[in-house]
Order: C-alpha cells, then sequence, then structure tokens
C-alpha cells in the first residue's frame, strides 16, 4: 500500500537516504558492466558512483579528467581502481565496456560521439547534445555502431514515474510496490507501460492541460558557474528546462496525447547583464493542436484549452529567489485533477494528489429515474518502490539494456536483434525530439540555439575579431577626421 505519513516522518526515509549514499548493496553479478566516468565531478558522484555500489550488474571501473592529479585525486577517494588525464585515454581503455558523460553541456555531443566511436556504450547527461541536429549526429552513429547511447533522464525510471505513466493510461499504476524499470539479469524492460499509448480510461478522463516547473535557488550555483557560460551550452532551458519538458511530453504521450507540440510562446530572462544569450530563467506555453479528444463536454482546462487541444505550461529557473528547489508537474483532466511534488528526486519525499469528480446516482422510491450529483474525491499517496534512488534505477536499467544489446549483436539472433533495434530506436527518438523542442523554445524566446563547445569558442573568438576590426577602424577614421580639421580648410 503506499505510504501516505510526511516525509519527515516516515520511518522508511533514513533507509531511502542510506541506499542514495551507495551504502551496502548486493554482491556483483558477472560479467559486470564496466564503466568509465568522464568528468571528476560531484554529479559523477551522486549519479553514478553511489548508485553504482548498489547495482549488481554495475561496476565503475575507471576515471578521467582533464586534470590528471584531480583524476587520482578522485578515483582514490572513492576506490576506482584506474585514473587518466585526458578523455582520450580512458576511451582506449580496452577494459570498459560503457561510458558515462558528466561533463559541461556544450561537451555532451562532442565526447558522447567519441566515445560511441570507440565501441562503447553511453549514458550521457543531460541535455543530450547542444542542439537537436547534434542529436540526431550522435544516434546516427549509435545506430551505426549498435550501441546504447542514452539521455540520463533519470527521474523516468523511479517507480513514480511509471505510476503516473501508468495512471494517465488508465493501469493501475504501481504504487508502493512498483518495480525497477530493469532488474540487472540482462532481459531488458525498455519497451514500458504508456510510451506512446493511447488511453483515456485514466482517473482524469481526457488530459486538458498541464503545468511543470523546475525551479534552483539562485544560491545553489551563483553567478559564476559553468551553467552560465555560453561556450558550454549554458542556460536554465538546457540544466531545468530540458526536465519540464521532458516531463511533459511523457505524461501527454501516456494520456494518449500524439505527436508533439508546438511553442506558442517563450520569454526569457538573462542570466546577468552582460550576457545577451545565456537565460538565467526560462517560461513558455506548449499546445498539442487536436489531441485531447473533442468530446465537446467543455472541461475548461486552466489554461483555456479549447476541446482537442492539450496546452502545457512550463517555467524553469536557476535563479529563483526560493529557499529549496522544487520540482512540480501539475495535470488537469475533464475528470479531475493531479499534483505531483519533487518529481525529479522522489527519493527525498514527494506527494501524489489525485482529486476527481464523479457523478453518484440516487433513485427515489417513485420513479426510475435518477438524479446526479458531482462528488469529489482526493486521495494523496507516495510512490518508492524499493526505497531506491532514481540514479539506481537508471544505472539498472542501462545495465540491463547494455547486456540486451550485446547478447542480440553476439548471439546474431534475428528476433532479439529486432528487440535491441527498437530499443535503440526508442532511445534515439526520445533525445531528438526534446533537444528539439529546447532549440524551439529558444527561438520561440528570441535566443538561438545552443552550440557546441567547439562552435561556440570559434564563434565567440570570430565575433572579438570582428568587434577588434571594427573599433580599428572607427579609431582610425576619427584619427583622419581629426588631421583634417587640424591641416585647415583647403583654398
Amino acid at each position: 500500500m503506499p505510504t501516505t505519513l510526511p516525509a519527515f516522518i516516515d520511518p522508511g526515509q533514513l533507509e531511502r537516504v542510506v541506499k542514495f549514499l551507495g551504502i551496502g548493496g548486493p554482491p556483483k553479478t558477472q560479467p559486470t558492466v564496466r564503466v568509465g566516468v568522464l568528468g571528476a565531478s560531484q554529479v559523477a558522484t551522486y549519479a553514478m558512483l553511489w548508485p553504482a555500489r548498489r547495482v549488481p550488474g554495475a561496476e565503475v571501473v575507471a576515471v578521467a579528467a582533464r586534470d590528471g592529479a584531480r583524476a587520482r585525486e578522485y578515483a582514490q577517494q572513492h576506490g576506482i581502481s584506474r585514473s587518466y588525464g585526458s578523455y582520450e585515454a580512458l576511451l582506449a581503455d580496452p577494459d570498459v565496456d560503457a561510458v558515462y558523460v558528466g561533463l559541461p553541456n556544450g561537451l555532451h555531443g562532442t565526447w558522447a560521439a567519441a566515445a560511441l566511436a570507440a565501441g562503447k556504450h553511453v549514458l550521457c547527461e543531460k541535455p543530450f547534445t547542444a542542439n537537436q541536429q547534434e542529436a540526431i549526429e550522435v544516434q546516427a552513429l549509435a545506430r551505426q555502431k549498435r550501441l546504447v547511447c542514452r539521455e540520463a533522464f533519470h527521474y523516468r525510471e523511479h517507480p513514480l514515474a511509471e505510476h503516473l505513466v501508468q495512471l494517465l493510461g488508465g493501469g493501475g499504476g504501481g504504487g508502493e510496490g512498483g518495480s525497477s524499470s530493469g532488474d540487472s539479469t540482462g532481459k531488458s524492460k525498455s519497451i514500458r507501460a504508456g510510451n506512446g499509448a493511447a488511453g483515456t480510461g485514466g482517473p482524469l478522463g481526457r488530459l486538458r492541460s498541464m503545468e511543470a516547473q523546475v525551479l534552483i535557488p539562485k544560491w545553489v550555483f551563483g553567478g559564476a558557474n559553468i551553467r552560465f557560460q555560453e561556450t558550454l551550452a549554458g542556460g536554465a532551458a538546457m540544466d531545468a528546462g530540458c526536465y519540464c519538458l521532458h516531463a511533459l511530453r511523457t505524461l501527454a504521450a501516456a494520456a494518449g496525447v500524439g505527436g508533439l507540440p508546438q511553442v506558442e510562446w517563450a520569454q526569457a530572462e538573462l542570466a546577468s547583464p552582460a550576457s545577451q544569450v545565456v537565460d538565467g530563467a526560462i517560461r513558455g506555453v506548449l499546445r498539442w493542436r487536436g489531441s485531447g479528444g473533442g468530446s465537446g463536454s467543455g472541461g475548461s482546462g486552466a489554461l483555456d484549452a479549447a476541446d482537442d487541444d492539450v496546452t502545457a505550461r512550463f517555467t524553469a529557473s536557476l535563479q529563483w529567489e526560493g529557499l529549496l528547489p522544487r520540482s512540480t508537474i501539475d495535470l488537469e483532466g475533464d475528470r479531475g485533477r493531479m499534483h505531483v511534488s519533487n518529481f525529479i528526486m522522489p527519493v527525498f519525499g514527494h506527494v501524489v494528489r489525485l482529486s476527481t469528480t464523479t457523478t453518484t446516482t440516487t433513485a427515489t422510491a417513485t420513479t426510475s429515474n435518477t438524479s446526479g450529483a458531482p462528488a469529489t474525491r482526493t486521495t494523496t499517496l507516495r510512490v518508492y518502490g524499493a526505497g531506491e534512488s532514481t540514479y539506481w534505477h537508471q544505472l539498472d536499467r542501462f545495465v540491463a539494456d547494455v547486456r540486451a544489446v550485446n547478447e542480440a549483436v553476439d548471439s546474431g539472433d534475428e528476433g532479439a536483434l529486432l528487440a535491441a533495434s527498437r530499443l535503440l530506436a526508442a532511445d534515439e527518438a526520445d533525445c531528438v525530439a526534446n533537444m528539439g523542442l529546447l532549440d524551439d523554445v529558444y527561438r520561440a524566446a528570441g535566443l538561438q540555439p545552443r552550440l557546441p563547445s567547439a562552435q561556440a569558442v570559434a564563434r565567440q573568438a570570430q565575433q572579438q575579431q570582428q568587434q577588434a576590426a571594427a573599433a580599428s577602424k572607427a579609431v582610425q577614421a576619427a584619427g583622419s577626421a581629426a588631421g583634417q580639421t587640424a591641416a585647415g580648410p583647403t583654398l
């Protein structure tokens, strides 16, 4: 049964924190998927190293950083057997099966592609690349190499997300006993319930409107953080907005809303007065046209959507004035509403509040006619599964899928190869669609899509050269004018 205790008095919360920290864990199942980490970073610690201690089929065997001393220190601190002072050296290691890319945004695509070219499976932090075109190119290489290349939307692998997907599709959901998406046995579970499955039989009825917020307080990163650097593909949409867009797309598909949305409008707040490119916060509205059903039953959503449309608001900020991070989802259908708190990091406490309205039927003693009266029911629940973190579920599924693809390629079995190709195609379609939507959001906000770091640095250098040339020309023109004035009029 789902627990309804507040997180601060939930006796299971301490156990979940212990698991998040990677403490304990079962013995490893051999052979493990041997992971190399690009970037000796804090995010790599909690997103890969800690969960790998508890996932039976995963083992972190190497780490690389541009600073060899930093890589050695990180390896010693975390008990990693090998360290490298360059990313290329790690990719050349024959004892690395898969690579986790935890680098700044503008380097994601470059090193994901390099890892694929070296024959490694890839788990790449979000956002997958700098823009959609780069995502298309990287995924084309993954398809050619028959390698898993996945964007690390860890929240999607947690039983909470699976419960929401099943709920919107008319299923019962996972509840407190929701299971993992992968099980480290090599049996892939990547064809998951709710991925694009039409369904209007859920408790909300026909989906009408949605809203997603991911708000990070300004004290978390500070103004000099890499997330605000143009040459590293920084911006609120890239680091926080990508979650909003992915969650809205995922839940819309689960509710039977087909296709990709249009960006109706978007508005960005620049991260600093000196920046004309990088957004510190961004918000906007998406619309799926002709997707909501068309029953004509009213059901005016929070965004006053047309009967056949589904609309979604999103707000993302890396400079929020609040004290603690906030990630929320709100959905409204013609039969109810749902609020989800802390959907990105549910292991630290979350709430799903579902309010549905039904018509009760009563019969009188003198007539067979019935009269209906609306009745509202509110249900509050939390979905933790076995209490593992989102990152554990993400790595567990990744390991299962890597094993499944490897076995399919090694065996040459036609059925297994078909399943593997579908798995790879699902990853490709998902990340390419999300990066395309990010590009559209930036354009709607009057900003340009991000560039990979190498291109961004080259463009910045070109702009600086052009500015210097223009300044030099202006100085020369001013000097020429001054000389003519000093010479006096020509008679």
